[in-house]
Order: C-alpha cells, then sequence, then structure tokens
C-alpha cells in the first residue's frame, strides 16, 4: 500500500550533499543516531544535531564531527521543534521514545509513540521546507505470527506485526502505522521511507557513550552469560539506509529491513567476540548453561535482499561488526 501513494515532484525529489542542504537528525547523541550524524557530516550535509541535554559527556563527539546542536528536552513537547526544523531539508526521525519506568499499561506507552511521531511530522510539515523524512522504527513493527502458520517463513518488509504481543511491539506497530497515515496526510510536503534494524552492533564512536546494544557486547565481553538470539546489523548498514532514503527516488514510500540473513545466538557472538581478542569470554561457562545450550538459531531467518539492491552490495557479515565492537570498546579502554 505505501509504494502506489503519490507525492508531490518536489517531495518526490531526493536530498543533494551540499553544506547548504540541512538534515535534522533527532537521536543524535544515541547509539544509532550518532551513526546517522556521522554518515551525513561524511557525505557533505549539514547535520543539526537534536539533544536532549547540553551534558558534555553525551554530545562533545557530535560537536567534534562538525554537527551543529540543537536542544529538544521532551519530545512529547512543542518547545523547540519549530527552531530545529527550520530551514531543513531533510529530517532523520532516528530517536525511539523510551518508555518512562512509571507506565505498565500498554495503552499509555503507545500513546506516547503514537503522539511523539506525530509530533515531529508536523513540525516537519509546517517548516515548509523539509521534502524527505526518514523514520527509525524496528523489527518490532515488521515479525508477527507468519510463522505459526509457516515455520519456514523468513521475515521482509512485506510482513506487518499482526499480532504485537508486548507492550514495547505495540507501540512501535503503532507507531509505523501512524507514520505511513501522515505520509499519506503530508504526500505534498515531504515524501517518507523507513528502516527497521534488527540489533546492532558496529564501531563505537570515538568519545561516543555506550548505550543500547552495545551494553550487550560490553557485558558479554566482561564475563557474562546470556541466552538470545536474533538478527543483527552494523550500524554503518543502518546509517547508510537513512542516507541513502533521503537521497534515492527508489526509497520513496519504502521500508527497508537491515539484517543479517541468519539469526545469531548469543553463543557465537560470544565465540566471535573471543576471537576478536575479548579475553573476559569464558566459553566454559557458556558451555555449562543449560538455556545456552537449548538455543537453535534459525539460519535463515531474514530475507535482506531488498536493502541489499538499494546498496548495490551485501550487508557487512555479522562476524565483521561484531569484530568492530569488540576492538572499539577495547581500544577505548571500555573492555
Amino acid at each position: 500500500t505505501f509504494t502506489t501513494r503519490q507525492n508531490s515532484d518536489g517531495a518526490m525529489e531526493g536530498l543533494k550533499p551540499s553544506k547548504e542542504t540541512v538534515v535534522l537528525v533527532t537521536g543524535a547523541s544515541g547509539w544509532v543516531g550518532g551513526h546517522v550524524a556521522k554518515a551525513l557530516t561524511d557525505a557533505g550535509y549539514s547535520v543539526r544535531a537534536a539533544v536532549s541535554s547540553r551534558s558534555v559527556a553525551r554530545v562533545d563527539f557530535l560537536r567534534d564531527m562538525g554537527c551543529a546542536l540543537v536542544l529538544l528536552p521532551d519530545l512529547l513537547a512543542e518547545e523547540g521543534w519549530a527552531e530545529a526544523m527550520a530551514g531543513c531539508a531533510g529530517f532523520a526521525h532516528v530517536t525511539s521514545l523510551t518508555p518512562s519506568p512509571f507506565l505498565t499499561d500498554a495503552e499509555e506507552m503507545i500513546q506516547e509513540a503514537v503522539e511523539g511521531t506525530e509530533l515531529a511530522l508536523r513540525f516537519a510539515a509546517e517548516a515548509s521546507t523539509v521534502r524527505r523524512v526518514v523514520v527509525a522504527s524496528g523489527l518490532a513493527s515488521i515479525c508477527g505470527s507468519q510463522r505459526e502458520a509457516n515455520p519456514e517463513h523468513q521475515w521482509s518488509e512485506a510482513d506487518h506485526n499482526d499480532a504485537p504481543s508486548s507492550a514495547y511491539s505495540k507501540s512501535k506497530t503503532a507507531a509505523e502505522a501512524t507514520v505511513w497515515e501522515l505520509a499519506d496526510k503530508y504526500k505534498d510536503k515531504f515524501s517518507v521511507c523507513t528502516v527497521h534494524p534488527a540489533v546492532v552492533l558496529g564501531t563505537l564512536l570515538p568519545a561516543q557513550p555506550v548505550s543500547s546494544t552495545m551494553s550487550v557486547v560490553q557485558g558479554f565481553a566482561k564475563g557474562q552469560v546470556m541466552s538470545m538470539m536474533f538478527g543483527v546489523c552494523d550500524a554503518a548498514d543502518v546509517a547508510e539506509a537513512h542516507v541513502l532514503g533521503l537521497e534515492r527516488k527508489e526509497a520513496v514510500n519504502q521500508r527497508y529491513l537491515v539484517c543479517s540473513r541468519d539469526q545469531i545466538s548469543t553463543l557465537e557472538l560470544a565465540q566471535w567476540a573471543l576471537t576478536a581478542g575479548a579475553s573476559g569470554v569464558d566459553l566454559a561457562k557458556w558451555g555449562a548453561n543449560e538455556e545456552v545450550q537449548k538455543m537453535a538459531p534459525k539460519k535463515p531467518a531474514t530475507d535482506n535482499r531488498k536493502v541489499e539492491a538499494l546498496f548495490g552490495r551485501a550487508l557487512i557479515a555479522p562476524e565483521t561488526s561484531l569484530e568492530r565492537a569488540v576492538q572499539s570498546l577495547t581500544q577505548q579502554g571500555l573492555i
């Protein structure tokens, strides 16, 4: 349904790298947002990095890469949005509202996710200069009940979560649905695409705080044992998907799933981490854990041909992403 939306000629026009072309990036102080900001600055854009605080510890790395900082203290409030969006040609909405620890009701989480999305895209439309928007979503709005009918089903962009069970997956699914409703409403203003990353690994940028999935790598590199299986991707690939989503005509009204073809277990990651130099990994402890031994990751699990066609290359291999994560954490003295 997304590919049939008719945007105006201006909204179809992709961005071209230039210091006069300003892109707003929300969540820029985060793990993925920082990589998106870097990819855009490396490509030649002027990046306006939206941050919730000017805490030196969290934002200095953005200043160092040449981003201009704008303050958005509360993504659910109007304060700062008009100033942040003014004059921007592109908008990368990378931030994900972290559910409040005080929210126990799924409906409240959904409401926050939807209202945050509505606010961001409304201000993009009101700016009148924004013509391309990329929204970071996730697998939670893709993976549903499909494997109940077909255990061999491989996830792809054609899938929608038809049976979200957790409050988190319900909020992510509702937020993406809102994105596409607003994409239709504002189709004369801008075009939209969504990026759906799996578990994101890769290189920690210089002075970038450890957060999100990199904390998981840091944990098992220091000796923790955990039993999980998931698709993985590299932060550099996720960032490239955002850049091309702003630039390419074929990305208009599209979803892109950025995920390894195979499901990866934390045991595999631990083995690769040890090979990469994470001496804190104790494979004997992993071998003695019953839950770890029960893991049977699905291979293949995902059809990632669409994003690889956009890139014109294969995604970065999971082993490479894990090696980069370990090396950068080691170089910064974090493991």
